[in-house]
């Protein structure tokens, strides 16, 4: 029968083999995890810091993942505003290039000679025979025509469904084309040509006061007929200047600006530009007659469209070319310098990038350091658990041991 130690001495034992056996699951478990613990509780003081660490890398996530998003939508702003840009500066070269010593336009001269003074030949310059542009000045046109809609896309970039040159109203297309601006360019246009049209300020000529409009996006009381941005088919939100700024929460802190508007006025003046030049009502640049010309002969129609072939105004052809080129070459310096201010749009967004890009990396930094945090706090050194294994296996080896042969004492043995 065994005795009372004896019982003692084998509970004893099993005891501290469970011991050892719930150490050694335990140690399996961080072998096989890396991790000290299942479960935060487990961690005892230090529990508290690693659910913080956590939850700030969870927060530098969601900056990390805006600022990308952000990213994306400012790369898609400055490849449509610097493919507008390059369109532009075509335009541009196109304008200067063109030479502004002819009419350009197909037929010979209308030449008049007053009957009245046989015996002087002025031979005046009245007017052309014919309203088919010459290749420079169609060119002009032609161009203009094929680029003002690709040039109205490009401001209206989208992501997804997201425009992105619209403010905070990414819902609102920044740029409809609804043929209110080739109106009311046709509409100014054909008031400048009318010699009967008075001006409507005294100080200035008609010519100015064409340029005037054109360049002006405000009405007034000098400028009634102002080519405004409603007029040209701006949002109701951009026309109203009510759009609002475009930011992004970069941290807990800060909010970085990227807003780029369609209706800057770099865009608006090229925009202006562009649809001023694919007007058809703009040429022919000088009156047309039929041979043989008197003095308040009617210009000539053209049959096939019915439009009256009449030039910019003036009483001959000098003058016809000298107000027509006074437009010509304000609207080439309104272009010139509305390109050189989309560099102004650029850098503002590329200064929005790099300052992304530069507390983005901020945060992977201070994410790295959160994580070692983490790590030094819950993951364990595996070499050395190895060793507690194999030294622990080496103890229940010989608990084993011990148990068995106490197992198998009797009092003939221990004599």
């Amino acid at each position: 029968m065994t005795g009372v130690s004896t019982y003692g001495r084998a509970l004893s034992q099993m005891s501290f083999i469970k011991d050892q056996n719930t150490l050694f699951s335990t140690l399996s478990t961080q072998m096989s995890t890396g991790l000290k613990t299942q479960k935060f509780s487990g961690l005892g003081t230090q529990a508290l810091a690693t659910q913080r660490a956590r939850t700030d890398i969870n927060s530098l996530e969601t900056y990390k993942n805006n600022i990308t998003q952000s990213e994306t939508r400012i790369k898609m702003m400055l490849n449509a505003i610097e493919e507008f840009k390059a369109q532009a500066e075509n335009f541009s070269n196109t304008l200067v290039n063109t030479m502004q010593e002819s009419t350009h336009q197909n037929g010979d001269k209308i030449l008049y000679d007053n009957p009245l003074t046989p015996n002087i030949n002025e031979a005046e310059e009245v007017g052309m025979t014919s309203g088919d542009l010459a290749t420079p000045l169609e060119t002009v046109r032609d161009l203009a025509t094929n680029m003002y809609d690709f040039m109205t896309d490009l401001l209206n970039v989208k992501e997804v469904d997201r425009y992105l040159l619209s403010g905070t109203a990414t819902d609102q297309k920044p740029l409809k084309d609804s043929s209110t601006l080739d109106s009311a360019i046709s509409t100014l246009i054909g008031t400048w040509k009318d010699e009967t049209a008075p001006t409507i300020n005294a100080d200035r000529t008609k010519t100015e006061e064409l340029i005037s409009a054109l360049e002006s996006r405000t009405s007034t009381t000098r400028t009634p007929n102002a080519i405004t941005d409603t007029i040209i088919g701006f949002s109701s939100t951009l026309s109203s200047g009510s759009a609002e700024k475009v930011t992004i929460r970069v941290d807990d802190l800060s909010d970085v600006n990227y807003t780029a508007l369609a209706n800057d006025q770099s865009f608006r003046d090229i925009l202006v530009a562009v649809a001023y030049f694919k007007n058809d009502d703009l040429y022919p640049m000088a009156d047309v007659y039929a041979e043989p010309y008197t003095p308040g002969d009617p210009v000539l129609t053209d049959p096939d469209t019915g439009k009256v072939l009449q030039g910019a105004p003036g009483d001959d052809l000098d003058e016809m070319k000298d107000n027509f080129f006074e437009v010509y070459n304000a609207l080439t310096t309104m272009v010139a310098k509305a390109i050189d201010d989309i560099d102004q749009v650029r850098f503002s967004l590329e200064t929005a990038r790099e300052r992304l890009n530069t507390i983005k990396e901020s945060h992977r930094a201070e994410e790295a350091v959160l994580l070692e945090t983490i790590a030094d706090i819950e993951q364990v050194d595996t070499s050395e658990v190895a060793i507690k294994i194999q030294m622990l296996q080496i103890q229940l080896d010989a608990s084993y041991r011990i148990t068995a042969m106490m197992g198998e004492l009797s009092l003939t043995r221990f004599i």
